[in-house]
């Protein structure tokens, strides 16, 4: 424009006369570079200051317009620390080259020869500032917390948004109260997604990414994994370890066995006795009965006759064995009749051999005792069960009573109601073998749909020790159900507001309208810039996603602490409203007082 302009222009401005473009672009160049060196010379401080101040301003400026671009031309990107040093060496030498070549004088091969010095001195300030930038800039975060009152914590070291994100939505300190009465509750293996549908979502959230799927599952499914085991220890150290039933009939079995052997030696101290009274009594009851009851009878009256004979037996032996016979049809008979009729003659027999047999009761007292332990064990096995023909808690608490009790000769209480727990216990752990995978059911089972099933557990093993354990199934249900619904369920509702937050970041910013492309210029240089601003917004969404999905399912300690900083930070939030409220206030009150003194009404 200089043969246009300068002929306008007063003698005071310096002229380009040169006759083309190139020697006006050098004569202004020169004339420029002159100025700079005369400013260098009279203000060496200030112009050093300046030259800092329009380096760090011009940083800033292209950050504010394009963020994206701006912090790559800076160097601020990289994940991992080999990723941040390339990114500040390369930052460094291509603003070093562009510098240089801007700088350099003298054609385009001086240029680039000073391009090339200046591009390595760029690389190499670049790497030997990012331990002092990194120090700095960690001390003035200290100095920064130091002076709003904020110290490190859990959320600390999170980006930005994903503290912003946690502390305006998770943090609400009445919420997070509650969240820490039911962790402590649920132990430590709990988690804050299973106390809390929104820290739920965050975890559905997450887990609905590739990239942090396995961050959020592979807790979850370590956790579920142990199920059994937590479960058969809490079990064990409340209500004892797995009695085995089976194995506990075996042995009582045996011990019959033992004990059937006791009669043998005081058989041979019996003395003849003479029945007749126990046959004619019988004969009588055989003559007015009818149906099973009477035909019973005719069996037991046979059987004392001698064997091939029809006289009645005077052995005590004979009698014995009749006994055991009787007992044997008791067992599986249902016909009341027939029970009544075989009891009285068998109360007959017995008495009869009391008189007969020295120390017979003794050994009846063993077996007898064995034979009720066995029957408990039996009747035991279905007290939790939630059918039609569930015992009732009073039920159960009259059995133990009465099973208590000793009987005959039998010195000291019954161990049937120990047998009973046996019984019970080891359906609880069969229970849990068969069913720690699915909660829901083994809870079902175990306490059942109303509370009958807690007070019969309170009967047998102490009501403190019957709720600890139902705890811990009640505890493995929530985990379990957890699980399912952040792994496996289908229920997206309640992961959208955590999807919709990381959806909104994802959304890469676009070059503002207003920005010039000049030195870019075509359709395709936005199209690059685009390219790379969706993959910087993408790894920060995986970033964010990842740190907070990771709250959700940290355990133990780690979980605690995030307890304690959301805690804090929720409320300061509260304060940081009440201030706002106070200041709000004030100034609304202010303006209203100056009304009338503005005239306005």
């Amino acid at each position: 424009m200089a043969p246009i302009v300068d002929p306008l222009l007063s003698d005071s401005f310096k002229k380009l006369p040169g006759d083309t473009w190139g020697e006006r672009y050098n004569q202004a160049l020169d004339i420029q570079r002159g100025k700079d060196d005369a400013f260098d010379a009279q203000h060496p401080i200030a112009s050093t200051g300046l030259k800092i101040a329009g380096g760090v301003g011009s940083g800033i400026g292209l950050v504010k317009a394009a963020p994206v671009i701006g912090n790559m031309v800076l160097g601020n990107g990289g994940r991992s620390l080999p990723a941040r040093v390339a990114a500040t060496v390369g930052a460094g030498g291509s603003t070093g080259f562009v510098q240089g070549f801007g700088a350099g004088e003298d054609g385009v091969a001086n240029r680039l020869r000073q391009a090339g010095l200046e591009s390595v001195t760029g690389a190499g300030a670049g790497l030997v500032m990012m331990p002092v930038a990194a120090g700095v800039n960690a001390g003035v975060k200290a100095a920064a917390r130091g002076l709003i009152g904020e110290s490190d914590d859990a959320l600390s070291s999170m980006t930005r948004e994903g503290r912003n994100y946690v502390t305006k939505e998770l943090a609400d300190p009445e919420q997070v109260g509650w969240y820490r009465t039911e962790l402590d509750r649920l132990g430590p293996d709990a988690m804050l997604a299973d106390v809390s549908p929104d820290w739920q979502g965050v975890a559905r959230g997450a887990a609905a990414r590739p990239g942090t799927r396995g961050m959020i599952v592979d807790p979850l499914n370590e956790r579920s994994a142990m199920a059994n085991t937590r479960l058969r220890g809490d079990v064990e150290a409340n209500l004892g370890p797995d009695p085995i039933p089976s194995a506990i009939d075996r042995e009582i079995g045996q011990s019959q066995e033992q004990v059937g052997r006791q009669y043998a030696p005081i058989f041979a101290e019996r003395s003849p006795f003479d029945f007749t009274p126990i046959t004619d009594d019988l004969d009588r009851q055989i003559t007015t009965l009818r149906g099973d009851a009477q035909r019973q009878l005719q069996r037991v009256r046979g059987m004392l006759n001698e064997f091939g004979g029809e006289g009645v037996t005077s052995d005590p032996s004979v009698a014995f064995q009749t006994r055991q016979a009787i007992d044997g049809v008791l067992a599986t008979e249902q016909n009341p009749k027939v029970i009544n009729a075989l009891t009285d003659a068998r109360q007959m027999i017995d008495d009869a051999l009391t008189r007969s047999v020295p120390r017979i009761k003794e050994v009846d007292a063993s077996f007898s005792e064995l034979a009720r332990q066995r029957e408990a064990l039996a009747t035991g096995r279905p007290i939790l069960n939630n059918e039609a023909s569930a015992m009732r808690p009073v039920e159960l608490q009259e059995a133990l009573v009465q099973g208590a009790q000793p009987q005959g000769m039998q010195v000291g209480p019954s161990a049937v109601p120990t047998r009973m727990r046996q019984a019970a216990l080891g359906e609880v752990h069969r229970a849990i073998g068969t069913k720690a995978n699915d909660t829901t059911a083994l809870r079902n089972i175990v306490r059942g749909e109303g509370d009958w099933n807690r007070e019969k557990l309170g009967l047998l093993f102490g009501q403190d020790n019957a709720d600890r354990a139902l705890a811990a199934i009640d505890r493995e249900t929530v985990f379990g159900d957890t699980a399912n619904r952040v792994t496996r369920g289908s229920d997206t509702a309640m992961g959208t507001r955590f999807t919709k937050f990381l959806d909104d970041i994802e959304n890469a910013q676009d070059i503002p309208g207003d920005t010039t492309l000049t030195g870019l210029g075509t359709k395709a240089a936005r199209s690059i810039i685009r390219s790379l601003t969706q993959a910087k917004a993408s790894a920060d969404t995986g970033k964010i996603a990842e740190e907070v999905g990771r709250l959700s399912v940290a355990q133990a300690n780690a979980r605690d602490q995030i307890i304690e900083a959301l805690m804090k930070r929720g409320k300061e939030n509260v304060l940081d409203q009440q201030r706002l409220g106070v200041i709000s206030a004030i100034l609304q009150g202010g303006g209203r007082s100056a009304y009338p003194s503005l005239g306005v009404r």
